[in-house]
């Protein structure tokens, strides 16, 4: 476990203490996981990555208490505003992710707090670490909550999400949007040759040696992840390449999994199984719950 980098081996138990404090009794558990579990965490970028398991389905929380502890979290840690990810979700929902209609409630990076619409398979990916990976911050082992998730599924959904991205336009994106699409590509073209996660470094890492005429590129996207994309990818040359080199990293994971012939997991309702992507990252991505009018007399909640 590396959680060794500035405060970061404080700030999940301090925001996991509040979250405990704001749900009390719907707790179940709280886990955190990412790459400052896992490895490659870059301090002042990198994100903590929570999932709050509840005892009622998400949509069923006190959803404004949460936005004002996470509102809280930010004041007192300015550093890590747009740095914090926590996914709620219902313990039945998570027994049933494959089948689920749940909600979820999520902030992440460009998006406020706010209830998800896309299908809780989609996120297989990260209910697969949370289950392999992840820190025990509160309650039972994350494996008594999560069913088993083999590694051919969680190839299968990183290759669709791949494919997800490099369906996405990046016009209107910004340069970090940009790095973003570019590393998670590289991280899913090594999952899927090798069989196993690992991070964005790993990815680029891999997709470097294996695609050395896209070396520069590839430390473009790094150089501008560091700089939380203040520097590169905003020239022409770079945007362009960018594009070009998704294309055919997404083109050769296509070729790899196709060669290894992964299990469909086309669910129940017929959807592919991969996380929702955050590209472009705009602020106004979902409404704040503040602006939503009720849905009932005690929660606040966004369409």
């Amino acid at each position: 476990m590396d959680r060794s980098h500035s405060n970061v081996d404080t700030l999940p138990d301090a925001l996991a203490s509040s979250i405990r404090s704001a749900l009390d009794d719907d707790l179940v558990g709280i886990y955190l996981y990412g790459s400052c579990v896992s490895g490659g965490f870059d301090p002042g970028v990198s994100d903590i990555d929570l999932v709050a398991v509840t005892v009622p389905e998400a949509d069923q929380l006190d959803l404004a208490g949460l936005e004002r502890v996470h509102d809280d979290f930010v004041s007192l840690h300015p550093d890590w505003i747009d740095r914090v990810e926590v996914v709620y979700i219902g313990r039945a929902a998570l027994r049933s992710f494959r089948t689920s209609a749940a909600r979820l409630a999520v902030i992440s990076p460009g998006e406020p707090f706010h209830l998800r619409d896309d299908r809780i398979v989609e996120w297989l990916q990260n209910w697969y670490l949370i289950r392999e990976t992840g820190v025990v911050l509160f309650g039972p082992p994350a494996a008594s909550l999560v069913p088993p998730i083999s590694m051919a599924e969680f190839v299968a959904a990183a290759a669709r999400y791949a494919d997800q991205i490099s369906r996405q336009s990046l016009v209107e994106t910004t340069p970090g949007a940009r790095a973003y699409a570019v590393l998670t590509i590289c991280r899913a073209l090594r999952t899927v040759e090798t069989g196993t996660h690992g991070s964005k470094q790993e990815g680029a890492a891999w997709t470097r040696e294996r695609m050395p005429e896209w070396a520069w590129l590839v430390d473009a996207a790094l150089r501008c992840r560091l700089s939380r994309g203040a520097i590169g990818l905003d020239d022409d040359r770079t945007r362009a390449g960018s594009d070009e080199l998704i294309a055919l990293v997404a083109a050769r994971v296509d070729q790899a999994t196709t060669a290894k012939k992964p299990p469909e997991l086309d669910y129940a309702s017929g959807g592919a199984a991969r996380r929702c992507i955050r590209l472009p990252i705009v602020a106004s991505a979902a409404p704040k719950l503040s602006t939503i009018p009720t849905a009932n007399s005690h929660h606040i909640e966004p369409s």
